[in-house]
Order: structure tokens, then sequence, then C-alpha cells
């Protein structure tokens, strides 16, 4: 079904598997999305047909990996249990960024020095941190904000 490789059969001349061809799409669907994120749910929530469904989630992944994969890591570096808070709700927000990061693939070493380089920013220079992450957010594919960029952008704050 996700590759493509099942068939619809014709309604008209066998509708009971039509039938059951169309259940095992949408319980595959369904399990899909509750494996993904209330952001990917979102996106799949309008697919009726797996294959087009998990083509269009690969397209979408694969558009924005390095840039998400760095923001996910980073994000996932920040998050702190607190006896405040559930800590079990801690442990599942840190298992849904973990699955996330690792849907995308391994970092590559550009990506994993540019999280170590936001990272350690965090105490003394968040104000350059936090203008580096939205620099990455609007990087793209063909125009990638990575660790030279960073490396130029803390020339510029020693010198002031």
């Amino acid at each position: 079904y996700i590759l493509g490789l099942i068939l619809c059969p014709d309604p008209s001349t066998d509708p009971v598997s039509t039938s059951h061809w169309d259940l095992n799409n949408l319980c595959i669907i369904a399990a899909l999305c509750m494996r993904s994120s209330s952001e990917e749910q979102e996106f799949l929530c309008s697919f009726t047909n797996i294959y087009l469904a998990w083509t269009a989630l690969k397209s979408r992944h694969e558009k924005v990996r390095p840039i998400t994969q760095i923001l996910l890591i980073q994000q996932a570096l920040t998050v702190c249990y607190r006896r405040s808070e559930w800590l079990t709700t801690t442990s599942t927000q840190l298992s849904e960024l973990v699955r996330c990061i690792y849907a995308i693939g391994l970092p590559k070493e550009d990506n994993f020095l540019t999280i170590m380089m936001l990272n350690a920013m965090s105490d003394d220079l968040p104000h350059v941190r936090n203008h580096i992450v939205d620099a990455l957010a609007t990087s793209t594919t063909t125009s990638i904000y990575g660790p030279s960029n960073i490396r130029s952008r803390l020339n510029v704050e020693q010198q002031l």
C-alpha cells in the first residue's frame, strides 16, 4: 500500500475486495498519523490514499531535513525536567523530539557542529544565538546557514 504496489481493485468487478482495500488503506493512514507529530498529522489529514500521503510526507521531509534537524536537536537540548511538572510529560516530549530527529536521519558533521556551537552560546551569548537561530529558520537547501556563517557572526561579536 505505502509503496503503491498494491492497487485498488476495480469496484465494478470486485466490490468486496475494493471495500477491504479501502479499509486497509485508511487503517495504514491512521497508523501513520498516530506515530506522527501534530504538525505532520495536520499535513496528512487531507490524504485518503496512503501511497500519495507517504510520497508527499517523504518529499516534505527531504526538503527541510538539515534545518529542521538542527532546530529539533537544539530544542531537545533545552528541555529540562522540573519537579513542578509531570516528569512523564517531559520524558514524552523528549521521546517525540528524538523520534523526529532520527526519522530525518543521522546528523551530518556540519549540522552537528552547528548544534554544538548554538548550545555553547546559550549562557553568555543568547542574543547571538537567537540571531543565528532566526537565520537558520530562514535558511534554505540552496542557501545554507552553517558553521562558517556562525564563525563570521562570532568574529563580529568578538570585535564589538
